[in-house]
């Protein structure tokens, strides 16, 4: 499968893309404003292309403070859903999308872009679909089209530390995910069901 979709992020557009990119906006208000004043002799349009650029700088890195929280989680929702339309499922909660962030931006606890992957358990597998992304400057995700399965019964233990997500394989073999944050609920529901596993056999 392969889907992509569209970020709700709360804010104009173009106030939200200038807050994600505000060092350049600043370096180019006092560029053109600085511009104004000191070789054009234009005071009072210097002043006013400063006033203004900064302005909006400050707009857009409110916007993405504000609403870059339930950007990152409406993105999220969205990839669970676009996976679990794919499956045909009615229920979301088997599908656990992991997320790393990479372009970080000062000032911002969100980072640009997100490197996604997503993981479904199924009744005798998961389901590991990689090359998957969002993209909160431009709100946009998408889920890639390579997946991977992986029975229980190969699955020998699950560990998880220094940013990533060990499936150690009863073949000696090691898969391993990326993740920013410890993925407390894909980890419990992975453990249920190879618990499962273990007791019927």
């Amino acid at each position: 499968m392969s889907e992509e979709g569209t970020i709700d992020v709360g804010a104009r557009t173009r106030v939200w893309s200038v807050g994600w990119q505000w060092p350049w906006a600043v370096i180019l208000a006092a560029m053109l404003g600085g511009n104004f004043l000191f070789a054009a002799d234009r005071t009072v349009l210097g002043i006013g292309v400063l006033v203004a650029g900064l302005g909006i700088v400050v707009a857009g890195v409110r916007a993405v403070n504000r609403h870059g929280g339930d950007a990152f989680a409406d993105g999220m929702r969205s990839v669970r859903r676009a996976v679990a339309d794919e499956l045909d499922l009615d229920d979301t909660s088997t599908i656990h999308p992991l997320a790393v962030g990479s372009d970080s931006v000062v000032g911002f606890d969100r980072s640009k872009r997100y490197d996604l992957t997503v993981v479904t358990l199924g009744e005798a597998a998961l389901t590991v679909h990689h090359d998957g992304s969002m993209d909160m400057l431009s709100r946009t995700w998408t889920v890639g089209d390579q997946t991977e399965r992986i029975p229980y019964d190969d699955v020998r233990s699950v560990t998880d530390g220094d940013g990533t997500l060990r499936l150690e394989l009863v073949d000696g073999e090691t898969k391993s995910l990326p993740v920013d944050s410890r993925p407390d609920d894909l980890l419990a529901a992975l453990g249920r069901r190879l618990e499962g596993t273990d007791a019927a056999e």
